[in-house]
């Protein structure tokens, strides 16, 4: 910003003159203030932009990985659909049973494990 520097008024008073003066002065501050609002709105306004094209490469990102997932499970599903159509159906019936069950199983061996430890944990710590 360009200020003047010759701040008395052309003519008038010497009162008028002062007042000139003073006013300039007051317009000089409201303006330094200004300019620092004025800076500060840019820097926030900088800060958004900045926030926005990392939100839109994320989102980006994330429907890539979405779109591959997609294609993966719909591959995995027309396999699926494959198999079933050639194997022997109840064969894969019992081996889906199997299965179903042998995660069940492993899922209670490992609760008790791992209740057993924190209970082991809590005696030894005198609990």
């Amino acid at each position: 910003m360009s200020r003047r520097t010759n701040r008395t008024p052309v003519g008038g008073t010497s009162a008028g003159r002062s007042e000139a003066f003073e006013l300039e002065e007051q317009n000089d501050r409201q303006l330094d203030g200004l300019s620092a609002k004025v800076a500060a709105l840019h820097s926030v306004s900088i800060n958004i932009h900045d926030e926005v094209n990392v939100q839109n490469r994320l989102l980006d990102s994330s429907t890539e990985t979405f779109s591959r997932f997609g294609g993966m499970f719909d591959r995995t599903r027309q396999q699926l659909t494959r198999t079933l159509a050639t194997a022997n159906k109840r064969f894969l019936c019992y081996l889906t049973l199997a299965l179903v069950v042998g995660l069940f199983g492993l899922y209670y061996i490992g609760k008790i494990v791992i209740s057993r430890l924190f209970s082991a944990d809590d005696a030894a710590l005198g609990h």
